[in-house]
């Protein structure tokens, strides 16, 4: 895509998004973001989706006389337009002024998603690969989610192979917008926010510009959320634990090729995490 972008309207509920890979703890984040009375987290709306497939479907319909640059930038205003229409009329209903997205495929259509957003404020939130296999590999008994079909299907007989590569390249692109970013994103670990979450919920209020509230960790599994995508099992929860956090490595890295294991001891590397052996 080029690098033109587009621009909201001024006064319009503040967007953000809540990006992550698959298992990286984005429903428990949500909860947290979502207990802030100025601000409201839905379920899983796969904005990124609809961003990629509104841009599709407008930049085909545009007049063909249209010069390519005017053309990108006429097609990110009507996708903009688009996508505020509905989620502003969604902030303003339930009286807030920050709305946040967290469906993890949004990484997927990340170029689209902050080209028309350029002015958004970004979640980078991680998970060490070691946890994120592991809870796909466990959630896997259920089926496994649409997103990571396609990693299954090229490695069908080493899964945790899979799901590294799955983790190494949401990493790898997110770290990539982060990097390009910092003055629209922040990093969040889950490791950390399970650890200190007063701390870390604190760090998040202020970059999304919201008003302090001691509250939040508290109150996050006593008012009601909105349903629709995500770990199922926090609606069994009342308390943040740090139980989801390994302490030994329970998986088997055999077969892991040299270079997915370089990516991912290297990516980990820059997160604090250890490595694969």
């Amino acid at each position: 895509m080029d690098n033109e972008s587009a621009v909201g309207v001024a006064g319009s509920p503040r967007p953000s998004f809540l990006l992550s890979c698959e298992r990286s703890g984005s429903t428990l984040l949500r909860w947290l973001v979502d207990a802030h009375p100025e601000a409201i987290s839905p379920g899983e709306l796969r904005l990124g989706t609809l961003a990629f497939d509104l841009y599709m479907t407008i930049s085909r319909t545009l007049t063909a006389d249209c010069a390519d640059a005017e053309r990108v930038q006429s097609t990110l205003q009507e996708v903009r337009r688009t996508i505020d229409g509905l989620m502003s009329r969604f902030a303003i209903e339930r009286g807030v002024r920050v709305w946040c997205e967290k469906s993890p495929g949004n990484l997927r259509h990340l170029d689209y998603l902050a080209n028309a957003y350029p002015d958004a404020m970004y979640i980078c939130l991680y998970r060490s690969c070691h946890d994120v296999v592991r809870s796909c590999l466990s959630l896997s008994r259920e089926g496994f989610m649409s997103d990571l079909t396609p990693y299954v299907r090229d490695q069908p007989g080493n899964l945790v192979a899979a799901m590294a590569l799955n983790w190494a390249e949401q990493n790898e692109r997110l770290i990539r917008f982060e990097l390009r970013n910092p003055w629209i994103s922040v990093r969040v670990r889950y490791e950390d926010l399970v650890a200190k979450p007063t701390s870390e919920v604190a760090r998040l209020v202020d970059f999304l510009g919201l008003s302090p509230d001691s509250g939040i960790v508290d109150r996050a599994f006593s008012v009601p959320h909105d349903s629709g995508g995500g770990d199922s099992k926090i609606v069994t929860r009342d308390r943040i634990t740090n139980a989801s956090v390994s302490a030994a490595d329970e998986l088997s890295w055999d077969g892991i090729s040299p270079n997915l294991r370089h990516r991912v001891n290297e990516l980990s590397r820059i997160l604090g995490y250890r490595g694969i052996p």
